[in-house]
């Protein structure tokens, strides 16, 4: 399995909240890495790409490029609105019809509802539903 993960960063590093971003994503990480599945985690590099002067369209082929990779999504719905980047990121999850699965605040919209396949209250939740519906041999263990 290869998850792609989703949520707000921009957003959280101009406001100086970056830590809200990075959080969830390093717990995330790290159950995966115990399980031998893989991440694509934008918050690694974040902070160099910040700095550089990219065409803004090398980011969104970055965003295709593992999102075409991955095989699910999980996306924090915190201050999605503030996030353009993740609202693509969902709708591109949709139209390829691979599995997303939300945890963090309901949306209110049923546009952005409609990419999604399960809510979840929590991170830990997120978990171990991967644990019970994707698991596959995997052996995969909740935290």
């Amino acid at each position: 399995m290869y998850i792609y993960e989703i949520g707000a960063l921009t957003y959280y590093a101009r406001t100086n909240q970056i830590e809200k971003g990075l959080k969830w994503r390093n717990e995330l990480d790290t159950w995966a890495k115990d399980n031998n599945i893989k991440t694509y985690n934008p918050a690694i590099t974040f902070s160099k790409e910040i700095n550089h002067t990219y065409n803004p369209n090398l980011v969104v082929a970055q965003n295709d490029y593992y999102i075409d990779k991955c095989d699910i999504a999980i996306v924090n719905l915190d201050d999605i609105d503030y996030s353009p980047g993740s609202i693509f990121e969902l709708t591109r999850f949709k139209e390829l019809r691979k599995p997303v699965i939300a945890f963090g605040s309901k949306h209110w919209s049923p546009h952005l509802n409609s990419c999604i396949h399960h809510q979840c209250e929590s991170l830990d939740e997120v978990i171990e539903l991967l644990c019970s519906m994707f698991e596959q041999g995997n052996f995969l263990s909740g935290i």
